[in-house]
């Protein structure tokens, strides 16, 4: 039976959030849960993107990446459910957010600066970034697509607070995944990363939700391999992004790397689970 494609005509017995720096984090290092969230038929699943990835580039570089990681949901949800889609703007704590939903997902795109590998920004963003402004090396942040500044890193952390609320609606089954800030657990992970990571864990309404914790760049170190029916459904998703970001810019994320992508998509994620507190 397919599920029904409009979202707002069905119940949810399950919210599911994926809260990532990047628009390919949750297909390299969150599988399978997301892919089981995403084909569940009455689980509501919200991405939250803090950056735009874009490396110091051009627009049509990020752009294309908020196109590719669109494309791997697609990929996941098109053999269960007709596609139904819409976008537009939401204020949040006064910031607007641009979001794009499709069935029973919504993905939220903050569009905050990228860091680069080394958490110092770009000269075309005057150096502004994540890591910096979770540091307090610099005050205030905005936004690639110059829509919104945050004054104050609580304002961030208040922002994305509001989209849980949001988003939430009283569903009592709730998950936040997010790659583990603690650096002695992920070692070696990107500086976005890990400013997301620790932004989330400010959030008071964590507490109440069942979390689940990612290892992200070191993840394959570990050497477990997964199933090949899962290697089929990770790649994909990877090569569903990997795809629409060349289509779009002409960049092949794949080129970075090729031997590294594949040892990721065919790895196992490494996490921790931890329940939720009783008040």
């Amino acid at each position: 039976m397919r599920k029904n494609a409009d979202p707002f005509s069905q119940q949810f017995d399950k919210v599911s959030f994926y809260i990532i720096a990047h628009a390919d984090d949750w297909q390299l290092f969150m599988y399978p849960h997301v892919y089981n969230d995403l084909t569940a038929p009455a689980c509501k699943v919200i991405f939250i993107l803090t950056t735009a990835g874009d490396a110091g580039m051009e627009d049509k570089f990020w752009r294309s990446r908020e196109e590719g990681t669109k494309s791997s949901v697609r990929y996941c949800l098109a053999p269960f459910s007709l596609l139904s889609e819409f976008g537009g703007n939401r204020v949040f704590t006064d910031h607007p957010v641009h979001y794009w939903s499709i069935n029973n997902t919504t993905s939220y795109f903050l569009r905050l600066p990228d860091g680069g590998l080394q958490g110092n920004g770009h000269d075309v963003c005057n150096f502004q970034c994540l890591p910096k402004f979770w540091s307090s090396q610099i005050n205030s942040i905005t936004s690639i697509d110059d829509t919104t500044t945050y004054h104050n890193w609580s304002s961030f952390v208040s922002t994305i607070e509001s989209i849980i609320h949001f988003e939430t609606g009283g569903i009592g089954n709730s998950w936040v995944h997010y790659l583990n800030p603690d650096t002695t657990v992920n070692p070696n992970d990107h500086p976005d990363h890990i400013a997301t990571g620790h932004a989330i864990q400010q959030v008071t309404l964590i507490q109440a939700m069942h979390k689940v914790l990612f290892v992200g760049y070191s993840s394959c170190a570990a050497g477990k391999q997964l199933p090949s029916s899962d290697v089929f459904h990770k790649s994909g998703m990877f090569a569903a992004y990997e795809k629409a970001v060349y289509d779009g810019c002409g960049y092949s994320t794949l080129a970075e790397n090729a031997e590294l992508y594949a040892r990721w998509c065919s790895s196992e994620p490494q996490f921790i689970a931890i329940a939720p507190t009783k008040s």
